[in-house]
């Protein structure tokens, strides 16, 4: 049965993408950047190979916030946790 378009126009239709009118809503995990604690004995510097950042921790119990890039690589780095 035909609807009445030929088939270049039922190509067209069918090649549409739609997308949502909703927003997708803003956490603070996605707003605000991850902060790391040190909980090593003295002081301690990083450099991510990601984004080529350098973090330094001047004593135990300092925080920092990082880039959101490096979040998953700073997590594996021993004596560094994150704040929730």
């Amino acid at each position: 049965m035909c609807c009445g378009r030929n088939a270049s126009q039922m190509a067209r239709v069918a090649n549409r993408v739609y997308i949502s009118a909703r927003p997708v809503p803003q956490t603070p995990e996605r707003t605000r950047p991850p902060e790391f604690e040190y909980t090593g004995a003295t002081a301690l510097t990083v450099v991510s190979p990601l984004t080529g950042r350098k973090y330094r921790f001047e004593r135990p119990g300092a925080r920092m916030s990082v880039d959101p890039m490096d979040r998953s690589w700073i997590a594996f780095v021993p004596h560094l946790k994150r704040c929730i």
